[in-house]
């Protein structure tokens, strides 16, 4: 019995120390989960006595150790960290599936996310989406795509601005119900992108009329945009708050427009005090742009930067969890 007590402990003893030993050896290998062993004791019942006596001690199982390790900074933008639980889902050349740690990844020559072994890193290919979208399919990651973005015409002119209600209207010499004021209206312009990817410029003026009401004027350089086509009342409450529409379709007889342009003048107000002025101009219109550097956001997205100054989402990473990882093989 001694006998059987001692070879059972030198071979536990043994695969203790080799488990040990392993977890030494890949201290710092990046990604790596400590094992350590279940022990469980081994009895011999005597069937003449009817006694039970202890044989020594087994190894039942080998666990992994997935509490969070230590994160470290390296300044790459493919070395990823996860927090919590999760496995990164990677496939090798064949399509088989494995599940890893490990957050080292880099770039092939053909712009696929893949880790030190050459496995693809697997999520959601998404060109220029700004929204989230239903997973149907994970597949490889592959940035090829978002290599160019393309020019988008402008469709929406954003101004916010702030109209002096001391401003006073001036008839106009034809005796038309349009009126106008010299010094006291506000002007301003903005160069927005046509189809063809060329600058326009876009004049837009505000004239008051009457108590709280103005008159909003849009017109082009070359007249394809005429302030006739495009009149637009707008009216305030005594507050200063603007109490009509604030979006307005643009009307265009020329094909170089993008079909839906307007005009949001949501955030204009009306005030005594200060001078008019823009609080916030823009449009959403962008020349073509070349990528120039991507970041992995904490939830996975993948958004890129282009030379345009355009910032897109143009993928996502998604961990795969379980419930009990220690029976991952």
């Amino acid at each position: 019995m001694s006998s059987t007590v001692t070879i059972n402990s030198l071979l536990v003893n043994g695969n203790h120390m080799d488990i040990i030993s392993n977890n030494i050896a890949n201290a710092s290998t990046i990604g790596f989960k400590s094992s350590s062993p279940c022990f469980y004791n081994i009895a011999d019942h005597s069937l003449y006595s009817h006694n039970t006596f202890g044989s020594g001690v087994g190894i039942s199982s080998i666990l992994q150790n997935f509490n969070n390790g230590t994160l470290i900074e390296t300044g790459g933008n493919l070395d990823l960290g996860i927090t919590k639980d999760g496995f990164f889902r990677i496939l090798d050349s064949l399509g088989h599936v494995y599940y890893a740690r490990n957050g080292q990844f880099f770039l092939d020559k053909d712009k696929n996310i893949i880790n030190a072994q050459g496995m693809y890193l697997t999520g959601i290919n998404t060109p220029f989406l700004d929204y989230d979208q239903p997973i149907s399919k994970l597949e490889p990651i592959n940035l090829k795509h978002a290599d160019i973005l393309q020019a988008k015409p402008t469709s929406k002119i954003i101004l916010a601005a702030t109209l002096n209600r001391h401003a006073n209207p001036i008839q106009n010499e034809n005796n038309s119900h349009e009126n106008l004021s010299n010094e006291e209206n506000y002007q301003t312009h903005i160069f927005i992108l046509n189809k063809q990817g060329k600058s326009e410029k876009i004049n837009i003026s505000f004239n008051p009329s009457d108590k709280n009401t103005w008159i909003v004027k849009i017109k082009s350089n070359d007249s394809s945009i005429d302030s006739k086509n495009n009149n637009f009342q707008i009216n305030f409450n005594n507050d200063g708050q603007l109490t009509s529409n604030a979006n307005f379709k643009i009307n265009t007889k020329d094909p170089k427009y993008d079909e839906n342009l307007s005009l949001d003048l949501t955030g204009t107000i009306e005030d005594i005090n200060i001078p008019s002025s823009a609080i916030n101009f823009s449009h959403n219109g962008y020349p073509k742009g070349i990528l120039k550097t991507f970041d992995v956001l904490p939830n996975g997205k993948i958004h890129a930067t282009y030379s345009n100054q355009q910032v897109k989402n143009i993928g996502q990473i998604f961990l795969s969890k379980f419930i009990n990882p220690e029976k991952l093989q």
